[in-house]
């Protein structure tokens, strides 16, 4: 989610917001199909995308002119964050992260792992010694697993990490397997080919009777966008007007391009429960519906499992949604382990970004974002109307399986290095 908009909102008007579209969203009917033609956010207009830039500009001024101290260190984080989803580099972002990472070693985790993030995102091939540094000395499970992770791409090999991992984690805690990021970490760095299960056999499974599901499929390297999918509960997937199975593209890839298991990494994969719809009152995201998912470890059971499970969490109730070839397959549990470690508000939504942020970028027309699934929409600068919107026609198919609650299936399916095509997969959904 868009941090920066976030903040000037109240949080009271989040919650008076976030409390209507819940309820609405057990009481609208599938009928209520979004037309695109009403679409339309202020948001998009070109005064609105100048006024962004400039209050951008102006709280990089502001907070990275004044100093770094225990007290300043919230404010220095945020903008971390903000500068990071828009890939915003400048000499006074650079030279921030510098004063940061001389302050760094007597800051808090959240500000070392916000330092990183910043690091990873906007200068991975700088600040080399500043990664390094916190590897070595850090216990904090998920800032070590980013730094590791980010030496994997370059100045360690595969086989170092692995020991290094292992001797420090397994001397500190007495069993690494125990920390979801140490344990998603050795599994990766060991398995360097993982071949994807059986795709027909997870395709065609119920996991819930009676429900809907969704199908986010994407590529290892996120950079290339995936495409989604949807099962109607009664197992035909959905088709556009002209008898064609239906698909939009989509984009599963954070600002950072940590992986799944991490804080602010990319969308996990693995099961997501599907509770409905809502309208986000975040700019950025728009003002078309997005669909409502919850990772594991955010609602209670009942809710997650629709009422099929009712006790508290345990990973065997999450097992026995997969079919059998599943099972066994890590990877198939991120969304589990990450709902552990604390992550959350991963929804499917569209976007009103500047879209020049990111021009040149392989996945553009579509954004980036803090781990949520995105889908591509163009507006006028000039009126603020919609030009296009894949998000649109996302919610109009999902409406039309006359069920709102069920899971989504995030799956990386190989490792091209392209965009995933709708041809596929098809010969898979007969």
């Amino acid at each position: 989610m868009d941090i920066f908009a976030l903040s000037i909102i109240k949080k009271s008007q989040i919650m008076k917001y976030l409390l209507f579209f819940l309820l609405l969203t057990f009481s609208v009917f599938p009928q209520n199909k979004i037309n695109q033609e009403h679409l339309q956010s202020n948001f998009a207009l070109k005064e609105s995308k100048k006024a962004f830039k400039e209050g951008l500009l102006n709280k990089i001024d502001r907070t990275f002119s004044s100093p770094l101290n225990s007290n300043s260190e919230e404010k220095w984080m945020e903008l971390f964050g903000e500068v990071g989803l828009q890939l915003y580099k400048s000499e006074k972002v650079y030279n921030a992260i510098s004063v940061a990472s001389k302050y760094a070693q007597n800051g808090s985790i959240k500000f070392k792992r916000a330092l990183v993030e910043a690091i990873i995102t906007l200068y991975p091939n700088d600040f080399g010694k500043t990664i390094t540094t916190f590897y070595d000395n850090t216990n904090d499970p998920t800032l070590f697993a980013f730094c590791a992770y980010h030496l994997s791409k370059g100045s360690k090999t595969k086989d170092e990490l692995l020991s290094e991992t292992k001797k420090r984690f397994k001397k500190q805690n007495g069993n690494f397997e125990s920390i979801p990021e140490i344990n998603f970490l050795v599994y990766y760095l060991e398995n360097d080919s993982i071949l994807t299960p059986s795709l027909k056999e997870i395709l065609s499974h119920d996991f819930v009777k009676g429900k809907t599901i969704i199908y986010s499929l994407q590529r290892k390297n996120r950079i290339y966008p995936g495409i989604t999918i949807i099962k109607k509960p009664n197992g035909e997937f959905v088709k556009s007007k002209n008898d064609s199975i239906f698909y939009v593209q989509q984009l599963a890839l954070s600002v950072t391009n940590l992986p799944g298991y991490l804080s602010q990494g990319n969308t996990p994969q693995g099961i997501f429960s599907v509770v409905g719809f809502y309208n986000s009152p975040t700019p950025t995201l728009g003002p078309t519906a997005a669909v409502l998912t919850r990772i594991p470890y955010e609602v209670p059971t009942k809710l997650w499992y629709h009422s099929t499970v009712t006790n508290g969490w345990n990973i065997k109730d999450y097992k026995n949604l997969l079919p059998k070839s599943w099972k066994n397959y890590l990877p198939i549990y991120e969304s589990y382990y990450a709902g552990l470690t604390g992550r959350r508000k991963i929804v499917m939504h569209g976007s009103v970004d500047d879209l020049s942020f990111y021009d040149n970028l392989p996945f553009a027309p579509l954004t980036p974002s803090k781990g949520c699934l995105t889908t591509v929409e163009l507006w006028s600068e000039t009126n603020g109307k919609n030009l296009r919107s894949d998000q649109a026609k996302l919610m109009n198919a999902f409406f039309s399986t006359g069920e709102l609650k069920g899971f989504l299936v995030v799956i990386d399916i190989d490792d091209k290095k392209e965009a995933v095509k709708i041809d596929e997969v098809l010969h898979l959904l007969k």
